[in-house]
């Protein structure tokens, strides 16, 4: 594979929105697969990569980073972890490979982010947010994510692999997880821009854990500049996903999507969220329902 020289790798990592804008918006093209945790419609995923991409048999890249080390055993072992066996067996990808690491020097070297420069699509386990912002923030392997969607590919995650994409990352250490984390580890891979998800919401009564992102002081986060007050917040709960193409939310599953938008608040009226459901739709940038 053709590697980008110095430079030009430099303006592609400056260029991407780690930091936030006041304006919350989804990837210009490709598509995003947001799973609120538990059960995973993985039939639904792979139909999201074959009509996002137009191929019939794309080829996947499972990133386990957030399986941490309990996952280095299993791999020195030969392991194939069940999300790759289940792409490959139940729904016939011939080229599903699995990509580990810990090391963010790993996350700089072409013969990782090449598998995911030659893929269709990239999905993100569960586990622990935090390693994977620790291997990938600033590193070419998140500059190789942004270029999969700029040329039309779809990113996924579960859970851990859920929260990394929104720009504000929740719960992100490795001890408590509670919902500001460890003001180290709240800035997410920013896929959808200005934006904090909550996953396993109603299962973990979690409903009105992304306030307290909504109120933090200064003191509490990890960018001084950010008003945590343009946020848009988005809960999802497990057996859900949120499929984003464009500025486009769109629900699918059993359970909801709530959205939180502080700038519809105000004294008079309190706190509150949108419930969305199966089918629902959403217009991130006018943060307004499409099929009220």
């Amino acid at each position: 594979m053709k590697k980008y020289p110095l430079l030009i790798s430099i303006i592609l990592l400056l260029s991407i929105p780690f930091g936030l804008s006041a304006q919350t918006t989804g990837p210009a093209s490709g598509a995003l697969f947001i799973h609120g945790g538990g059960r995973v419609n993985f039939g639904e995923f792979v139909a999201l990569v074959k009509s996002t991409t137009g191929k019939s048999d794309p080829v996947i890249r499972v990133i386990t980073t957030p399986q941490g080390p309990r996952r280095i055993q299993p791999l020195k072992n030969g392991e194939v972890f069940p999300v790759v066996s289940g792409l490959r067996k139940q729904y016939r990808l011939s080229d599903v490979q699995e990509l580990f690491t810990l090391s963010p020097k790993d996350g700089n070297d072409p013969n990782l982010y090449g598998h995911i420069d030659g893929a269709d699509a990239v999905y993100m386990t569960g586990g622990n947010q935090s390693f994977l912002t620790d291997a990938f923030l600033n590193t070419e392997t998140l500059a190789a994510l942004h270029r999969l969607l700029d040329r039309g590919g779809v990113i996924g995650g579960g859970s851990a692999g859920a929260q990394v994409q929104s720009s504000f990352m929740t719960r992100g250490d490795y001890k408590r997880r509670v919902i500001l984390g460890d003001k180290k580890h709240q800035i997410g891979f920013g896929f959808v821009t200005n934006s904090a998800f909550d996953v396993h919401v109603e299962e973990r009564n979690r409903e009105n854990d992304l306030y307290q992102v909504f109120k933090a002081r200064k003191r509490q986060l990890q960018e001084r500049d950010l008003d945590p007050n343009q946020l848009l917040g988005i809960g999802i709960d497990q057996g859900t996903a949120a499929i984003v193409v464009k500025n486009e939310l769109r629900v699918s599953g059993g359970g909801l999507v709530r959205i939180f938008d502080p700038q519809q608040w105000n004294k008079d009226r309190k706190p509150f969220y949108l419930e969305l459901e199966d089918g629902d739709t959403f217009d991130l940038e006018s943060r307004q329902q499409l099929n009220d």
